[in-house]
């Protein structure tokens, strides 16, 4: 018989295993939490104004029994539009002449603004402060919240820069609005949050046109009228070269001019051409400089010209700051109760309907508003991209008859006068003329 050690058996001490144990699994606790997000970190609720959660589901979870439907908006310069049927000059603005009021959550200030019937006279954006507001009109003197039927889309919209910063606007209509509380609106009511920021690179607030060189018309570069000593192309981009300057330098804004130098070549079509580049660089207003001229030549004086869908507010500062300041005289042409102002005309596009600016620069650059990449089949093919775009807030600004022996010399002698005077009349004219960088 084999001999079998005989084994010996452990008494495993569990006064002393224990606490190894312990500090063992508390160990791995410790690297797991290190190593491992966390499944259970509490989410940060949706809040506004600074206000708690408490604070913000009091301030946003109301009901209204008296609402006001709306079912589109556009910007517009700085103009934020809402409409009860989708955009068009054919659909009756019902809105016009309806108060808006905003009335800020934050502080619980109200602000009150006429909707007028022109695309650049509804929400101004530019008057609004840092904020989250209500959005209510009065209708038959009764305040109705505005709703969207359907939940708006993440959007945001950036104002023109001044004293260094610009607004994030957007909008908000929706019922899920308070999802961190499991709570549902009853209607996507209309809120609009306003936020001061940062301006993004690459963004810019006017586009200057200087008329020139252009083949917008005409298979040659068209270099503009040459007469009594004047060059329109030369004189016209030397202008926006210098307006350009006082905009950014005295008021702090971000200006572009559509071409590099005098003699570049350019087209307003096109998703290459000069309008193209406000576009791009998400322009509020888009400045188109350039000489009258005429065979009559004794007409003579300044002359704006606006699109028949905006109003004639900013093009009237400029012509008053120029008459009163610098004693010019306001041309008679084309213009009614305000001299040296134009208002423009409807042409008939290529759908047989008449609803379409003649001025293509006034037209083509204030998107969806001006009804943008419509007109023909050229706009049709080539700026097809403008279509739904955020408008450019357009103006045709004519100096001087070029045409008149005295309007040409009243240019040579005080054309730097002149082009800094209607810089600061459109600077005053979006509230933009106190600020600096």
């Amino acid at each position: 018989m084999a001999y079998v050690p005989r084994q010996r058996r452990y008494k495993v001490r569990w006064k002393v295993v224990a606490p190894l144990l312990v500090l063992i699994a508390l160990i791995v606790y410790l690297l797991i939490g290190m190593f491992l997000p966390s499944n259970h970190q509490e989410v940060k609720k949706f809040t506004v104004c600074e206000l708690n959660e408490e604070q913000t589901i009091k301030a946003l979870h109301k009901t209204s029994k008296e609402t006001i439907s709306v079912s589109d908006y556009l910007y517009y310069g700085e103009s934020l539009d809402l409409y009860e049927k989708k955009y068009s000059p054919e659909n009756k603005d019902t809105l016009s002449g309806k108060t808006v009021e905003l009335k800020n959550i934050c502080d619980g200030k109200t602000i009150s603004m006429t909707m007028e019937n022109t695309v650049d006279q509804k929400i101004l954006l530019d008057e609004i402060p840092e904020g989250y507001y209500e959005v209510s009109i009065i209708d038959n003197l009764v305040k109705k919240r505005v709703i969207f039927q359907q939940p708006l889309k993440e959007n945001a919209f950036y104002t023109a820069q001044r004293k260094g910063k610009v607004n994030k606007v957007s909008l908000i209509a929706d019922t899920q609005l308070l999802k961190d509380y499991q709570i549902t609106l009853d209607k996507n009511y209309l809120f609009l949050q306003v936020t001061s920021q940062t301006p993004r690179k690459g963004d810019i607030d006017v586009l200057i046109d200087p008329f020139g060189m252009n083949t917008d018309l005409t298979w040659l570069p068209d270099e503009g009228s040459k007469v009594n000593g004047l060059n329109e192309n030369d004189e016209m981009y030397k202008a926006a070269v210098l307006m350009k300057k006082e905009l950014e330098e005295k008021y702090g804004l971000r200006v572009a001019i559509t071409k590099a130098s005098k003699d570049e070549k350019g087209k307003a079509y096109g998703s290459d051409g000069r309008l193209a580049k406000g576009y791009k660089q998400h322009a509020k207003y888009y400045l188109f400089l350039r000489f009258s001229n005429y065979a009559n030549d004794t007409i003579r004086g300044f002359e704006v010209a606006h699109s028949y869908y905006s109003s004639k507010t900013l093009a009237r500062n400029l012509t008053y700051g120029v008459h009163k300041n610098l004693k010019m005289p306001l041309s008679p042409m084309y213009t009614g109760s305000d001299a040296g102002i134009v208002t423009g005309l409807l042409a008939e596009g290529a759908d047989g309907k008449t609803i379409y600016d003649t001025n293509l620069y006034l037209r083509e650059s204030g998107g969806r508003a001006t009804l943008a990449g419509k007109y023909s089949e050229t706009s049709q093919e080539q700026n097809a991209d403008f279509v739904n775009a955020n408008g450019m807030q357009g103006l045709e600004i004519d100096f001087v008859y070029i045409s008149n022996k005295e309007d040409a010399a009243l240019w040579k002698k005080q054309k730097n006068a002149i082009i800094k005077e209607t810089a600061r009349a459109f600077a005053e004219g979006i509230n933009a003329d106190n600020t600096t960088r």
